[in-house]
């Protein structure tokens, strides 16, 4: 009797996420921001400031693009998501959500499970609106005259009291955005507030942290 050999193919397949990349790499921003801070404490503003403007503005993009890089994650995984849907159905709901901001995309998919939706009044549901409309200014940024502001003054009134701003600029020498806030209070709130939402956002899937084991890091 003759045997036949048969051999057989197996393919592995990758799918890279961003979630947690993005705000590793916010927190070690942040981190950076806060160095330079420390290391100038007590100085006048100087050419230092412009390495915390580069920290801020990165830490801030940064941890917008993980905040939508981790609902974009979710709702690649349809079926485990939406198990009362079908697969027609889930991708249907995706399809309808897809051009909705990121909060919106937060909130929906929390409503179609019938989970507790984030309280818009409170923490952290405000911090993280604003820090979005913080990323958003500065992505897509109009410059101002300082001493009339309009839409820069909105904003700034939306960021205030949120977090420590910095110290070599005061009310009297400086405008709260874009000077004042830029720093290591800034970059830190905007990681702290970030993970806390994504956090509540797993805790109410019922789903296990993918924030858990890097913690450490993720301190800004």
């Amino acid at each position: 009797m003759k045997l036949q050999t048969f051999k057989a193919e197996i393919k592995l397949r990758q799918k890279s996420m961003f979630a947690v990349q993005h705000l590793l790499a916010a927190a070690r921003f942040s981190r950076q921001c806060g160095h330079v801070q420390k290391e100038h404490t007590g100085e006048a503003l100087g050419s230092f400031y412009d390495e915390q403007i580069a920290c801020t503005s990165a830490s801030v993009m940064l941890c917008v693009a993980s905040l939508e890089s981790n609902i974009n994650e979710y709702l690649e995984n349809v079926s485990s998501l939406f198990s009362g849907l079908t697969a027609k159905q889930g991708d249907r709901f995706v399809e309808l959500i897809s051009t909705l901001s990121i909060l919106e995309k937060y909130d929906r998919v929390l409503a179609i499970r019938g989970l507790e939706p984030f309280q818009k009044g409170e923490r952290p549901y405000q911090d993280v609106s604003a820090l979005i409309s913080l990323r958003n200014e500065f992505v897509h940024f109009h410059p101002e005259y300082h001493d009339e502001q309009s839409r820069h003054q909105r904003l700034g009134k939306k960021l205030d009291n949120r977090f420590d701003l910095s110290p070599f600029i005061s009310k009297e020498t400086g405008v709260l955005f874009p000077q004042r806030i830029v720093s290591h209070g800034c970059t830190k709130w905007a990681v702290e507030e970030s993970l806390k939402f994504m956090k509540i956002f797993e805790q109410r899937l019922g789903v296990s942290s993918k924030f858990e084991r890097y913690l450490e890091k993720l301190k800004g």
